[in-house]
């Protein structure tokens, strides 16, 4: 996210009375996610920078928590920070702050090519389709950070697979084609993922036929997998946009 004045993850009203302190500095909060940390703009807050890695405090509506951040990017009117180490305790205060019908996600369209789409919104999640019927949905694991949970179908004709992906594997990927390492989980929580999956498609809000041509088929794919017994799905009426925009 290179412009959060433009392409916010979290509602702006749900941000309204959230604020960044860090000692006597205090600025508002433009973006948060579990992994970064969005800003006003401020040379107090940069002039912190040259110190490394800082001490956050939080207050997230109700939800106070801190956080080890440290600089990543400055842009016109804002600052991101990653987040270093956050706590346990506050991890679970912005879990409960970050669910998404309370701050409104809409997972938005980064890039297009000829052959692949990719979209992203709350919680790092990313949605990829390709011209092949190929589809990756992957959020970051909200029991550990360090994960990603992953929703995979290769090509139009294959079977739906799920599991786990280290971050760091996944932030090495260079073809969402290729066969993933995925680790397997328990039949509970991939059924606790998957649900969560389907919240995710379901607050996806389509600009276009094609996208909501496959966000119902995606939901249709989720919903058959978590109650099928086979959980063989196929999707073949799945069409990629003809031509780039």
């Amino acid at each position: 996210m290179e412009t959060p004045t433009s392409k916010f993850l979290v509602n702006p009203i749900s941000l309204v009375t959230c604020a960044a302190k860090c000692g006597e500095l205090s600025a508002r909060i433009l973006d948060i996610s579990f992994v970064r940390l969005v800003i006003e703009e401020s040379n107090d807050w940069m002039a912190l920078t040259e110190r490394g890695t800082l001490s956050v405090d939080l207050q997230m509506d109700r939800y106070p928590l801190n956080a080890l951040a440290s600089f990543q990017a400055k842009g016109e009117g804002w600052i991101r920070f990653g987040f270093d180490k956050i706590v346990p305790s506050s991890q679970a205060s912005l879990r409960s702050f970050l669910l998404p019908r309370k701050v409104g996600e809409s997972i938005i369209e980064d890039w297009r090519t000829d052959k692949i789409r990719h979209f992203h919104g709350l919680n790092e999640s990313e949605l990829w389709f390709d011209s092949q019927g190929g589809v990756l949905i992957t959020y970051l694991d909200p029991s550990d950070f360090s994960y990603h949970f992953i929703v995979r179908i290769k090509d139009s004709r294959s079977n739906l697979r799920v599991g786990r992906l280290s971050r760091k594997d996944y932030m090495d990927l260079t073809s969402i084609e290729n066969d993933l390492p995925l680790v397997t989980m328990t039949d509970k929580e991939t059924i606790t993922r998957l649900g969560e999956c389907r919240d995710i498609m379901t607050n996806f809000r389509p600009t276009g036929q094609v996208e909501y041509n496959l966000k119902q088929r995606l939901l249709k794919v989720i919903s058959d997998h978590l109650y099928s017994t086979s959980h063989r799905v196929e999707v073949r009426d799945f069409r990629p946009p003809a031509s780039r925009i």
